[in-house]
């Protein structure tokens, strides 16, 4: 054990399986108390069981590291005040949350409005609900690591526009809690783990089936099926991040997986098509644009 995180308190959701276990037994390691959250649902989200997060408890007592069980679903408001609460209750305050908590959901535009809010509430208003249950805290005390698990999917690559919103306003809402507390000494940041977890593996036979009607290139495909690496490799990197030396590290999105770690680009204005301000010149017209659009800002298609 290190003891680059000793004295910090850290709460992991979905830290049962996969990633979110990885990253808990990481920071353990490294010295933190880990408050392990997992409803213990099935992938699709059915369910629940206290064994997933009561194992990986086991796993870092048994190493010699300081860990407790919490069974809330952080998809409610009240749920992730009572993980925060067991955290305060046996450790002390909150100092570091990674939030990796998901599940499988269908999210076409036939999903139903029923769909719609628990798909948000688990992936999207997750993140909120533990911001604003921990992140005040730790600007008052100067010091606090809020990161959040992403997706490939807000790119939008994935189809799947439920999902592709929650996962893109993760991005935006992580972004804005780096700006409104950079000064106060707490970071913020997302990741899209690269990770053969069982969720990665229940996908497999709907990439296939999207494989054989074509959806999807045969380049792809083959890649889907060699597959990514283990959760452990996205730990060192998502566990660094809760560290001192990534203070100055705030407001980035990270691929992380299979021995390597990848930045994205941020939202930035890349061409513009110019013609004078408002008080000088006239609006555009349809004509114009039909010629500037293509030819100015190019990469439309």
């Amino acid at each position: 054990m290190s003891e680059r995180l000793a004295g910090k308190v850290a709460l992991v959701t979905g830290g049962g399986n996969g990633v979110g276990k990885a990253v808990a037994l990481s920071l353990a390691e490294h010295g933190a108390s880990v408050v392990v959250n997992d409803l213990g649902t099935t992938e699709q989200a059915e369910g629940g069981s206290r064994g997933a997060a009561d194992l990986t408890v086991d796993e870092i007592s048994r190493a010699g590291g300081k860990a407790v069980a919490s069974y809330d679903s952080i998809a409610t408001p009240e749920g992730v005040a009572n993980a925060v609460k067991i955290a305060i209750d046996t450790f002390g305050p909150v100092d570091i949350v990674v939030a990796c908590a998901g599940a499988l959901f269908p999210g076409d535009l036939s999903a139903t409005d029923e769909t719609w809010h628990r798909f948000i509430d688990l992936f999207l208003s997750q993140k909120f609900f533990l911001a604003r249950a921990t992140v005040p805290g730790m600007a008052e005390r100067g010091w606090g690591r809020f990161i959040t698990v992403t997706s490939e999917g807000a790119r939008g690559t994935l189809g799947n526009p439920i999902f592709a919103a929650a996962m893109g306003g993760v991005i935006s809402l992580t972004k804005a809690i780096a700006n409104d507390y950079k000064a106060h000494g707490v970071t913020a940041n997302s990741f899209n783990p690269a990770a053969a977890t069982r969720l990665y593996h229940a996908t497999i036979a709907s990439w296939e089936h999207k494989h054989a009607a074509g959806e999807i290139t045969d380049e792809m495909w083959e890649a889907i099926k060699v597959g990514p690496g283990p959760a452990s490799y996205v730990a060192p990197m998502v566990t660094w991040l809760t560290t001192d030396a990534a203070a100055q590290t705030t407001g980035q999105v990270f691929t992380i997986g299979g021995g390597n770690v990848a930045r994205w680009s941020s939202y930035e204005e890349d061409k513009t098509i110019y013609r004078g301000d408002h008080r000088t010149t006239p609006e555009w017209t349809l004509d114009e644009l039909d010629q500037v659009v293509p030819n100015g800002l190019g990469g439309l298609a």
